[in-house]
């Protein structure tokens, strides 16, 4: 079952201002943000959020490690009235379950930029370390970048964790 609020509360690990399903639905006809409340994907604890504002063309879909702390975000652009492109991943690494809900308590942050045409740009940056690594690749496979526009209320392709895994049982 999929949930609706006006942002995620990170600060409290919880939906923002609530939105019911017809809020939400109207929200995403106008291109106006919301986020969709994904149950805990399998062997996870926390949900997964799915944000999409259709007015920037963007969507993104953020994974929560079980204390509730951002651990991946997709970032996908719209191309066409029909498909999207991930064009970016962000994952942070916390040095244990005790680190506070911030972004700044990651010990670890890594960033990988997608292009189109197979240039992908991994930037990781350790604070532990002091040390930032950039590495360039060109001729990358960027298929399963690709993804249709969902329908309002299916949402599970594009928040699907492991990118190289599809999604057979889609439903309208």
């Amino acid at each position: 079952m999929v949930n609706y609020c006006f942002k995620w509360n990170h600060a409290d690990n919880a939906p923002g201002e609530p939105l019911t399903e017809a809020e939400a639905r109207v929200k995403d006809g106008a291109g106006e943000e919301y986020t969709a409340v994904m149950p805990p994907r399998p062997g996870a604890a926390s949900p997964t959020l799915v944000t999409p504002v259709w007015k920037t063309g963007v969507v993104v879909v953020t994974f929560l490690d079980d204390p509730g702390r951002k651990a991946t975000e997709y970032t996908f652009m719209k191309k066409t009235d029909e498909s999207l492109f991930l064009v970016r991943a962000h994952l942070w690494t916390y040095p244990n379950d005790q680190a506070g809900l911030r972004l700044s308590d990651a010990s670890v942050h890594e960033t990988v930029h997608y292009r189109e045409d197979g240039y992908v740009k991994r930037v990781v940056r350790n604070k532990v370390e002091h040390v930032q690594e950039t590495v360039e690749y060109t001729d990358v496979p960027v298929d399963t970048n690709w993804e249709p526009v969902p329908p309002f209320g299916d949402y599970r392709s594009i928040a699907r964790f492991e990118r190289d895994q599809p999604v057979t049982d889609r439903v309208p």
